[in-house]
């Protein structure tokens, strides 16, 4: 009797995701596995670029402006093949307060952000190409604090910064209130990209969440890279069909704990406002106009830890068929 083949092993870095805990939860993750003999191995991480940078992982989440970073920074090539979320981390005022872009805040104020990359580089080139503003961790034209995004809405309503740029889940209980208010018309990071990008494909932009491997690893599993996609695609299926409930039942991801935060996320997370995407898979045209936020990366102030030099190596992305 032959011996059954060896299952397939995917190390996978990723931040607390409630799908994820869904499809564990619901058994439709072990049912994949058993279906594909694939068995994917997870560290759950906030800093899935330092885990990837220190070789632990096969694929990672990783935001569109931090893999041409990290590529510059070590000797890892990468190949991204899929999406998840958008980048979603709004500028928020205090309630009453007139600001209604960053342009609006006096120079040299504090601004409370969550990390001197990740959302921090989207907000850096809209800065620099719609307001001709340096902003940026450690310099520039206002003081960037750093702390967790949970901790920023209080910091903000105290008074420690003027404008504060978090996960809106971090800030739910505040928004429900009207104590805190979204700049920019309301807008996320996605809704914004097309005010400076001179693109208009009418398709959202700006990811938070890629799915990225290793250059070596990607081009040797093509089936474990197709499997894990279609996962994925259940799990976006599964958050479409069942948001309340995914909510509901995994309030800690949503940082959340009444009834009225719970249907208040609920609500401010229907249509537009939704940052998980409807597909994983990615376009051709998609990826041009995603990835060409980098050429505007080349134009901010050699300090800022999300630049690009002029001639950075193009990361990869492929097109995987579903």
């Amino acid at each position: 009797m032959m011996e059954p083949e060896a299952a397939s092993i995917i190390r996978f870095a990723f931040a607390p995701d409630p799908v994820w805990d869904w499809l564990t939860d619901t058994g439709l993750l072990a049912q994949w596995e058993e279906e594909n003999n694939i068995r994917i191995h997870t560290s759950s991480t906030w800093d899935e670029f330092t885990y990837f940078a220190g070789g632990h992982g096969d694929i990672v989440s990783m935001g569109t402006q931090e893999i041409p970073v990290l590529e510059n920074e070590t000797s890892i090539t990468t190949v991204t093949f899929g999406k998840y979320n958008f980048q979603r981390s709004p500028m928020m005022r205090r309630a009453g307060d007139p600001y209604e872009t960053l342009a609006d805040i006096p120079l040299g104020s504090n601004i409370c952000v969550s990390s001197p990359v990740s959302n921090t580089g989207f907000w850096t080139v809209l800065a620099d190409q719609l307001h001709g503003i340096d902003y940026r961790v450690g310099g520039g034209d206002y003081n960037l604090i750093v702390n967790d995004h949970f901790v920023n809405p209080t910091n903000l309503l105290r008074g420690d910064c003027e404008a504060a740029v978090v996960i809106p889940e971090a800030a739910v209980p505040h928004l429900r209130a009207g104590e805190i208010e979204i700049m920019y018309g309301g807008r996320m990071p996605f809704q914004l990209y097309n005010e400076f990008s001179g693109l208009n494909d009418g398709k959202n932009h700006v990811m938070s969440n890629l799915f990225t491997a290793t250059e070596e690893w990607y081009d040797s599993h093509p089936r474990e890279v197709a499997a894990f996609l279609e996962l994925w695609q259940i799990g976006i299926a599964e958050w479409e069909e069942n948001t309340a409930d995914i909510v509901r039942a995994y309030p800690q991801h949503f940082a959340v704990e009444d009834e009225e935060d719970v249907e208040f996320t609920v609500q401010f997370m229907q249509g537009a406002n939704d940052w998980f995407v409807e597909s994983v898979y990615l376009d051709q045209e998609w990826i041009d106009n995603e990835v060409a936020i980098y050429d505007f990366m080349t134009e901010l102030h050699p300090d800022n830890p999300n630049g690009l030099p002029s001639g950075y190596p193009a990361p990869r992305y492929e097109v995987v068929a579903p």
